[in-house]
C-alpha cells in the first residue's frame, strides 16, 4: 500500500491539504494518508503532529517561537523517517516545509502546493524550492508562469476555494461579519479594533446583527470583547448570509469574494513587524484579488488607517448606497474569475493517483 504525507501548519493549508486528502481517499483505495496539519487534515487522514494549534504570524512573534518550532521540526523528521512514505506534500507553511524539503533532499518525492509568496517578498526561495521539490502545484496562475520561466516542474488546477465553497448561493441578511483571522496573535490584534468598530456601527445601522467567525480549535475567551451570541465557528453557510464582511488580509478574502460579498481588508500588526515588512514586501496591495487583477477592487485599510472609524466609514459608504454595493457584487462575482479553473482538488487528487500508479475505487453499476 502507497502511504502519503501531507505537511500543513497553519489553517488555510489544513483547509486545503484536508480537502485534498478527502479527495483522494474517495477516489483511491490503495493508499493510507499520514498528516501533521490541523483539524480538517485530522477527520481525513492519521494525523501524528497538530501543528496549525502553534501557528503565528508577524516576524517577531515567529522569531519568538523558534525554539518550539526546532522541537516540531525535528518530531516531524523523526516520524516521516518511520513511516517512509512514497510522496510528500508540502502545503505553503514555507520555513518550516523547505527546512523539511532539505532533509528530505529527493530522497522521496515531494510535491509542493500553494506556494509561497515568492513574488512578493525572499524571492530568492525559488533556488530552494527548484533544488529540493519534486514539482510546483501553485494555485494562482500568474504563479505557475513564474515558475516555469524558472524551468521547474509545475502542474496548475487552480484555486482549491472555488470547488470547497461551491456555488451555492445563501440569502443575505441584514448581518456584518467579522473575520480577524485564524492565529491567535493576528485575532488579538484586530478584534478590540473590530469591537469598537461594531460600536459605531450599531448606531448608524439599527436593525443589523453583527457575527464575528472564528477557526475552529480556538477557544471563544479570545473573543470576550464580543458578546456569546455573536461568536460563531467559521463556515460558509454563516458567512454567506452576510450583507457585508470586514476582513482580515489572508484567505478569509478569497472565501468572501468568492462568495461574492462585499467586504473592507483590515490588517494591524505590531510597529516592529509592520516597519520590516514594509522594507521587504514589494507589492502594491495586500489583498490578493487586488493584487491578481493589478488594481485595488476591494478598500485596504492597513496598520495606521486600520481605526475604527475607517473602518465603520468604509461599510456605511456602501450599505448606505444600493448602486455602488452593486457594482462592488458585480466586480466581484467578474474578478474571482482570475481563480479559475475550477474543480481544483478533484483534478489534483486525480493526478497524484496517476503519479503513484493508485488503485481506483470501483463504483458500483447501478
Amino acid at each position: 500500500m502507497k502511504k502519503i504525507v501531507i505537511i500543513a501548519g497553519d489553517t488555510s493549508g489544513d483547509l486545503y491539504g484536508g480537502n485534498l486528502a478527502g479527495k483522494i481517499n474517495k477516489q483511491f483505495g490503495s493508499c493510507q494518508i499520514y498528516s501533521f496539519g490541523g483539524k480538517t487534515l485530522a477527520k481525513n487522514s492519521n494525523q501524528l503532529i497538530d501543528l496549525v494549534s502553534h501557528s503565528v504570524c508577524g516576524l517577531i512573534e515567529v522569531l519568538s517561537s523558534l525554539s518550539k518550532f526546532k522541537k516540531l521540526f525535528n518530531q516531524t523528521l523523526a516520524q516521516i523517517e518511520k513511516i517512509q512514505p512514497d510522496l510528500i506534500i508540502l502545503i505553503d507553511f514555507p520555513d518550516f516545509n523547505l527546512a523539511l524539503a532539505k532533509k528530505i533532499n529527493h530522497r522521496v518525492p515531494v510535491f509542493y502546493y500553494v506556494s509561497p509568496q515568492v513574488w512578493a517578498w525572499r524571492r530568492k526561495r525559488i533556488k530552494v524550492i527548484k533544488k529540493y521539490t519534486t514539482k510546483m502545484i501553485p494555485i494562482f496562475n500568474f504563479e505557475k508562469e513564474l515558475y516555469q520561466k524558472e524551468n521547474m516542474d509545475v502542474a496548475f488546477f487552480g484555486h482549491p476555494l472555488l470547488e470547497i465553497i461551491g456555488q451555492e448561493r445563501i440569502k443575505k441578511e441584514k448581518i456584518i461579519s467579522f473575520l480577524p483571522g485564524s492565529r491567535k496573535n493576528e485575532i488579538k490584534h484586530h478584534l478590540k479594533l473590530l469591537a469598537k468598530t461594531k460600536e459605531i456601527l450599531e448606531n448608524k445601522l439599527p436593525g443589523y446583527k453583527f457575527q464575528v467567525l472564528k477557526p475552529s480549535g480556538v477557544n471563544d475567551e479570545l473573543y470576550k470583547e464580543f458578546k456569546k451570541e455573536e461568536i460563531f465557528n467559521h463556515s460558509y453557510p454563516v458567512l454567506a448570509k452576510s450583507k457585508f464582511v470586514v476582513a482580515a488580509s489572508g484567505t478569509a478574502t478569497i472565501e468572501t469574494a468568492i462568495l461574492e460579498i462585499p467586504y473592507i481588508i483590515i490588517y494591524k500588526i505590531n510597529k516592529l513587524s509592520w516597519y520590516i515588512l514594509k522594507r521587504i514586501i514589494n507589492t502594491k496591495y495586500a489583498g490578493m484579488l487586488n493584487i491578481l487583477a493589478n488594481r485595488q477592487i476591494v478598500p485596504e485599510l492597513l496598520q495606521n488607517k486600520a481605526t475604527p472609524a475607517n473602518i465603520a466609514k468604509g461599510v456605511l459608504n456602501y450599505l448606505g448606497s444600493d448602486s455602488d454595493y452593486e457594482s462592488f457584487r458585480k466586480e466581484l462575482k467578474t474578478a474571482k474569475q482570475l481563480l479559475a479553473p475550477y474543480n481544483g482538488i478533484t483534478k489534483f487528487a486525480g493526478y497524484i493517483g496517476k503519479y503513484l500508479n493508485l488503485e481506483e475505487i470501483k463504483k458500483d453499476k447501478i
